[in-house]
């Protein structure tokens, strides 16, 4: 019988031991859509713009742009950040979000993803008065990193990848747009196509700010 109640002190020491060591386990910390594109007040980053052929091989700067965190907002009971600058698409401000891990516009726009690589996002068909297609397009998030070469340096980013294709080729060719992020840095290269030409726009990091992060 002592020896029968020996065991069962024992066991339950070790069990009790097991569960102490499991709780006090630290869970792994799960990566933030925000370490992509840090939304800080404050925080800056600095482009070239260049103009590009077809190939996308002859590239001539033209300008330089900044984009800005400059306040915070709220839009329709959301809070958004608010960047400032031009972007060589609009020079209308953007206002960003993080929604359940998914950058999104004040628009309902998903610009970002660093989970999602399945959905197709903001895939659209232009349509002629005739009802024929001309044009299709979407982006989706690359599973594959993208390695970037931009004048700041070497990037691994996260590519929310355009995929777009034409009539003239009978929707067979697929040209592709990026819009590329790097942890801990934000936007890093970005691209946008002519319809017409294929040819384009891009703009590479020159250099960038990012608020220490807050701690704890």
């Amino acid at each position: 019988m002592k020896h029968l109640m020996l065991f069962t002190l024992v066991s339950l020491i070790v069990f009790l031991a097991c569960n102490k060591n499991e709780s006090n386990s630290d869970p792994v910390p799960q990566e933030s859509v925000l370490e992509y594109y840090p939304l800080t007040v404050g925080n800056y980053w600095i482009y070239e713009i260049s103009n590009c052929d077809s190939t996308w091989t002859a590239c001539n700067p033209t300008s330089i742009d900044s984009n800005y965190v400059s306040k915070d907002t709220i839009i329709n009971g959301m809070k958004y950040f608010k960047i400032e600058g031009g972007n060589f698409i609009s020079n209308e401000p953007l206002f960003l979000r993080d929604s359940l891990d998914y950058i999104v516009d004040n628009h309902g726009n998903i610009k970002f993803s660093n989970k999602d690589f399945n959905t197709k996002f903001n895939e659209e068909y232009v349509v002629v008065d005739n009802n024929d297609t001309i044009y299709h397009w979407y982006s989706k998030m690359d599973e594959v990193p993208l390695i970037v070469h931009v004048p700041s340096g070497e990037y691994t980013c996260l590519d929310n990848k355009l995929s777009f294709f034409r009539i003239q080729e009978n929707f067979e060719t697929e040209f592709n747009g990026h819009y590329a992020l790097s942890k801990n840095v934000g936007l890093i290269y970005q691209n946008v196509m002519f319809a017409s030409s294929t040819g384009g726009m891009k703009r590479e990091l020159l250099r960038y700010f990012i608020q220490p992060p807050i701690m704890p």
